[in-house]
């Protein structure tokens, strides 16, 4: 079987909660997951990380014995409890069958070769791979012209302990057996879909996929998840070296602390569901391209300062730092980023730049006041646009949404911050990159 490393790592983590997989909250949520499918009778579908067969089996109830349901997963003990389950009731799951495999090279399970599906489901598994876009990609060559692939992406909040760790690993160029880093928003999920040749239907958010909602830990029991995260769940033994974990646990303490607002970190019990099809014929699907090249254009109030770009914006930002209140007169400024080549400007008589720090940059009409961009300087590569100075009706691509607060230790206190499920950040991932410039 390939990819050694990461099935194996698959295979330690998910054999020791074979057992008991059903009764955590998965069994509620994959009720969820199937709930937003239109499965119909007699369709054939390939349901993939399986797991006991908790999705599985609701499948196999929706197609009927007309259908027909493949499950593949990679942990014996997992597929061992969705055979046992099988066994239970025969006649009622006799269109279902199981089979050992890794679903990042479905051409080494023989019994897939030539098939192809109505439907392809994967549930809770899409972040345990390194290149999520890839691993779609692979999935759809088993997708019938006009067939559907219905899958979920972690919310960024959601078991905040291990998105800390994992950004604990990417910054000490560590290993991780999961990666959740792209997973931000319905954005994200969409885009991975599209890029892999899929039409996009739908991308939606799932809250309450555990049945918690949201929580909030104090800031000071970051040690207590360090300690569970690296030394009692480090199935991969990523932190197994001593010096290693001294490094691990003062990044642990400074992620943990970024997030915190008003002493609390925020866990947010969502996922983002999406559904994509394949073209009628088969062909990849390709986003319709804009005929203009310019995508948006904005510029200041009083018009001596325009700019376009030729890059879709990312979704918004709001920063709440102090600079940016007292710059915009209000409780925040809001941003969208850009490649730092796409930005172009067609007048820029008064535009003037301001430097308050050493780690950033901004620019403004000096004639009007609008404030235009701010660049951060360890980031050459890509520059944040205030959404203010957009002319929204200009654009080409649709309107970006809320995707994240940042320096809320520093909100106006006669703000109340909407309760959006958005990203919150006590000051902002990037911190330490800021940090190391001061």
């Amino acid at each position: 079987m390939s990819g050694g490393t990461q099935v194996d790592n698959a295979i330690r983590f998910y054999e020791a909660k074979s057992r008991d997989y059903d009764g955590t909250w998965h069994s509620n949520f994959t009720k969820q997951f199937i709930s937003r499918l239109d499965i119909q009778k007699g369709q054939r579908i390939l349901d993939l990380a399986c797991g006991t067969g908790l999705l599985t089996f609701l499948e196999a109830e929706k197609v009927g014995l007309s259908g027909s349901v493949v499950g593949i997963d990679v942990t014996p003990g997992m597929l061992a409890v969705a055979t046992r389950k099988q066994e239970q009731d025969a006649e009622k799951y006799s269109n279902v069958t199981f089979h050992n495999g890794d679903i990042l090279h479905l051409e080494e399970t023989m019994a897939l070769q030539g098939k192809t599906f109505d439907v392809i489901t994967v549930a809770s598994a899409l972040v345990l791979f390194p290149d999520p876009n890839a691993a779609i990609e692979h999935w759809s060559k088993y997708l019938k012209p006009g067939g559907v692939l219905a899958v979920d992406a972690t919310h960024p909040r959601n078991l905040v302990s291990g998105m800390v760790l994992e950004r604990v690993a990417r910054r000490l160029d560590l290993p991780m057996p999961y990666n959740r880093s792209w997973s931000r928003s319905e954005a994200s999920l969409h885009t991975v879909l599209e890029s892999a040749g899929l039409e996009v239907e739908k991308v939606e958010t799932i809250h309450n996929q555990a049945g918690y909602g949201k929580r909030y830990y104090d800031v000071e029991r970051w040690d207590d998840f360090f300690v569970e995260n690296v030394i009692v769940k480090d199935v991969a033994n990523t932190f197994a070296n001593n010096e290693i974990r001294r490094k691990a646990q003062a990044v642990y303490k400074e992620e943990w602390e970024k997030l915190a607002i008003d002493g609390k970190v925020e866990e947010v019990d969502a996922v983002f569901l999406g559904i994509a099809r394949k073209s009628a014929d088969g062909s990849r699907y390709v986003p319709e391209t804009v005929s203009s090249e310019a995508i948006f254009k904005g510029g200041c109030r009083c018009g001596r300062v325009q700019f376009t770009s030729s890059q879709r914006p990312s979704d918004i930002t709001l920063c709440h730092c102090r600079a940016c209140q007292q710059l915009s007169g209000s409780a925040y400024l809001a941003f969208v980023q850009i490649p730092r080549f796409a930005l172009k400007y067609i007048g820029s008589s008064t535009l003037k730049t301001m430097k308050l720090s050493e780690v950033a940059e901004r620019t403004f009409c000096s004639s009007c006041g609008t404030p235009i961009t701010m660049e951060y300087l360890y980031d050459a590569d890509r520059i944040n646009i205030t959404m203010g100075s957009i002319d929204t009706y200009s654009m080409s691509c649709r309107i970006p949404k809320v995707k994240k607060h940042i320096f809320l230790r520093e909100k106006a206190p006669w703000v109340e911050s909407p309760d959006d499920s958005t990203e919150r950040w006590g000051t902002a991932e990037f911190a330490h990159l800021v940090a190391t410039k001061n």
